[in-house]
């Protein structure tokens, strides 16, 4: 422990001095002060009297120099004791992973999600090609979902806390905590619908003959076929058993339905789905980061099998990949939706909801490398997409040879992978069920881990703010479950299933506008030198000038962009269901609300109060000895500086 945090106090001190220098003029004011004693604020807002003994051999100015250091950084720190406020206390039996590797399967487990397979980033190469939309989803991993990832992980790691704790780093933002926790609440209302309906496709996969390639079937109609080819120019086109299946199985699309008409393999498959998702709440979060774990393996086996054997049998080859990569649709308004989907296709790797992944930092070690893992969940990301739109790309092909298009709806975006994937793994001339169950069980198992990290944001952020609420864990999480688990059941009516992607398009808006606020709070309001020296303490090596640079000046500008692209594609898919922005309008209500609370309940004047809300309040390692060193380096300013590379 010592040896690391000596390494963290070399890195602290080189940050500081490197910060300062920028800004600092040593002039003749400054050689005549000869302060005797300087008294900072350590990390608790306390004043602490450093006599010059230690600093002698040091010129006057240096001296001054370094207590400008220390204080530019101890000062705005504020306490329980400041504020009146009562003090946070830390669960201490919250749990942490049994390995580094849990976060990084827990992170890596969205990239296997619904969207990825989606006909959206497949439409989105067709129109923008590589030029476009691969350099646009590059582009947004790198400004927008890589910082992102790395400031939500800083905040839980370093907090070890939920996603209202750990807004104690400027408390006024608490505000937005709550406003997350509202917005997973309602991500679960209907999240669930991207687990059940692949559970039931992977179900279906054991009968010896696929239903969805057949019309012997309770639910077909006297017109079902079971074409391989069609006729482009015939007025009449028969359904398809695939598409009988998916509209009577899964979205009660019938033509004696009404809109409240249920899907019970629906409601079984929810019910069941969300008892799963119960069992795994109830026990320790060691073991829930272990079933994850396995969970990532099965996925990257079962998608590595699965797209080997669809290369191999599709005889997918370079000068194919080479063609998907140009632009088929030359104009302007499909460039703009290509650049939409590829931003859209970038957020994934945050996340449905938002604040997911600084749960699942708070349950790391506090000396685990963030910075290297979100790297590498970004990369592997990048990796699963690219192999995902080949998939994407030969099933579209496939399905549009033999079945023909016209059969997917714009309106239910899954439509596309469930019709044009389960066709094309029916096709396969051999053992088509085994491909069919593999492929299926990827998305489910992708879905249900989703499920079970948004499940545990929300209850880590309610349980680590409300003290009074730990002894009653397992009573509130049963009973949240049971709740959301009844709301869901609306989502398995034909009108509750046709708002889904309208959800998802608003869930995206609002988590570029929580992200746009978080870059603020930790880069300028908290300030750059920092949040870069906590940054260096928490991992124990530098952090260049460069990446704090970009996360401050680069990223905000990108996320603007992306703003202003997710307001487009929401206007085109026709977002316009009023139930819809009255839920999400009362997420910024809440964070606006709770802002003008807190600054009514501070005393002084205007300047006094806004300084005491907007200062880091019990901003510490909650570790104890980490919590020590971490406030001696912050309060202490011989413990500071480095003079010629050697701490002074």
């Amino acid at each position: 422990m010592k040896g690391i945090c000596g390494d963290a106090m070399q890195q602290l001190n080189q940050c500081m001095l490197l910060a300062d220098c920028d800004n600092a003029s040593v002039g003749n004011g400054i050689a005549s002060a000869t302060t005797t004693t300087t008294t900072v604020a350590n990390g608790n807002g306390n004043g602490i009297g450093n006599a010059n003994e230690s600093g002698r051999g040091a010129s006057p100015a240096r001296r001054v120099f370094r207590a400008r250091q220390v204080q530019s950084l101890a000062i705005r720190n504020t306490s329980s004791y400041d504020t009146m406020e009562r003090p946070f206390r830390p669960d201490n039996l919250r749990g942490r992973w049994a390995k580094s590797a849990d976060f990084y399967f827990a992170s890596s487990s969205y990239a296997f999600s619904t969207m990825v397979f989606s006909d959206a980033p497949v439409w989105g190469l067709y129109f923008g090609g590589w030029k476009y939309y691969l350099s646009a989803y590059l582009l947004s991993i790198c400004f927008y979902s890589l910082p992102i990832f790395l400031i939500q992980t800083f905040l839980g790691q370093f907090s070890t806390s939920g996603a209202i704790s750990a807004f104690r780093v400027s408390p006024i933002f608490k505000g937005i905590g709550y406003s997350i926790l509202l917005l997973n609440l309602g991500t679960l209302t209907y999240y669930s619908i991207n687990a059940a309906v692949p559970f039931i496709y992977a179900v279906n996969s054991f009968r010896k003959v696929l239903p969805w390639m057949s019309c012997n079937n309770t639910w077909n109609t006297a017109e079902c076929s079971t074409h391989s080819e069609y006729n482009e120019d015939a007025l009449i086109q028969k359904p398809h058993a695939i598409v009988e299946f998916f509209h009577s199985v899964i979205g009660s699309i019938t033509s004696d339905s009404s809109s409240w008409t249920i899907s019970w393999p629906m409601v079984l498959a929810i019910m069941g789905i969300w008892c799963i998702v119960l069992v795994l709440l109830l026990s320790n979060v060691s073991l829930i980061g272990k079933t994850l774990r396995c969970a990532g393996v099965v996925m990257f086996s079962f998608f590595v099998a699965v797209f080997a054997y669809l290369v191999i049998h599709e005889q997918v080859n370079w000068e194919s990949f080479l063609e998907y990569l140009h632009p088929t649709v030359p104009s302007w308004s499909a460039i703009q939706a290509g650049l939409g989907t590829a931003i859209l296709q970038a957020s994934m790797v945050l996340g449905p909801g938002w604040g997911s992944i600084i749960t699942l930092g708070s349950y790391n070690s506090f000396r685990s490398d963030s910075e290297r893992l979100s790297i590498w969940v970004c990369i592997t990301h990048v990796l699963v997409t690219m192999m995902a739109l080949i998939c994407g790309h030969v099933a579209n092909d496939h399905f549009e040879l033999h079945v023909a298009m016209w059969h997917v709806e714009k309106k239910h975006t899954i439509q596309f992978l469930y019709l044009a994937h389960a066709y094309l793994l029916g096709s396969f001339t051999t053992v088509p069920r085994l491909w069919s169950f593999l492929f299926f069980t990827i998305i489910f198992l992708a879905e249900l881990s989703a499920l079970i990290i948004q499940m545990m944001s929300v209850l880590t952020a309610i349980f680590d703010e409300f003290e009074q609420l730990r002894p009653r864990k397992r009573t509130i999480t049963i009973f949240l479950v049971l709740w959301l688990m009844l709301i869901s059941l609306y989502f398995c009516t034909r009108l509750g299933f046709s708002q889904v992607s309208a959800l998802s398009y608003m869930s995206v808006f609002t988590q570029i506008i929580i992200s746009a606020l978080l870059i603020v709070m930790a880069t300028w309001i908290y300030g750059r030198v920092r949040f870069q020296c906590d940054l260096q303490f928490m991992l124990g090596k530098t952090i260049s000038n460069f990446k704090i640079t970009c996360i401050r000046f680069v990223v905000p500008f990108f996320l603007g962009v992306a703003l202003w692209q997710t307001i487009y594609m929401m206007s085109v898919n026709g977002v316009e269901d009023t139930l819809i922005w009255v839920s999400q309008s009362l997420i910024y209500l809440v964070a606006l609300g709770y802002m003008v609370y807190r600054i009514c309940q501070t005393n002084g004047n205007w300047r006094k109060r806004m300084r005491q809300c907007f200062s880091p309040h019990d901003w510490h390692p909650v570790n104890a000895d980490n919590r020590r060193f971490y406030e001696e380096i912050m309060g202490t300013s011989e413990m500071l500086v480095i003079d010629n590379g050697n701490v002074a």
